[in-house]
């Protein structure tokens, strides 16, 4: 089973995921400064450019990711709605830095900020499906700890290893 895997910012998590054994078949990205990817990732190797303007092109990405059956997607900061079609079609997973199932309010971007500012007494992540709802998918793996974070700053790593790990968890599954 092809692994596919999706990132919008710097790909640090797939970098991380590979440094621990996790290689993606192929690796898809919409960042167009290289100088901002993570230098860990060879994306010369395994990597795709999509243009922003093909993002939401249904075609354009059944013909990037090829045979549904044949593959499974992963989601590492996609800043992006996935078409309602390919959520349909293809097997996709989204790690989302907010304990959505204690606080389905943090559904939706920058979770981590919003449990900061909220002051949230536990905080963590979760791996799910991805479907047509942005973060309404059946959720596969979930991990909470007491909020001892002192600043956002320490919001963000604590919420970064929780994700990491998560994904580990994942994949030896």
């Amino acid at each position: 089973m092809r692994h596919i895997a999706l990132f919008s910012q710097t790909g640090s998590e797939i970098a991380s995921l590979v440094e621990r054994g996790v290689n993606p078949s192929s690796i898809f990205f919409d960042q167009k400064d290289d100088t901002k990817i993570d230098r860990r990732l060879n994306i010369s190797d395994v990597g795709h450019r999509i243009a922003k303007r093909y993002v939401k092109d249904v075609q354009y990405l059944r013909d990037c990711f090829g045979d549904p059956s044949t593959c499974f997607i992963t989601l590492h900061g996609w800043l992006n709605i996935i078409p309602k079609e390919i959520c349909e079609e293809y097997k996709i997973y989204n790690g989302h830095p907010g304990l959505i199932t204690s606080y389905p309010q943090l559904k939706g971007k920058d979770p981590q900020v919003r449990a900061f500012e909220g002051c949230y007494s536990t905080i963590g992540s979760v791996i799910h499906h991805v479907t047509p709802g942005v973060d309404e998918g059946k959720v596969v793996l979930s991990h909470g700890v007491k909020n001892e974070c002192a600043s956002l700053d320490e919001m963000f790593t604590t919420l970064k290893d929780i994700s990491l790990n998560l994904w580990l968890d994942f994949f030896t599954k």
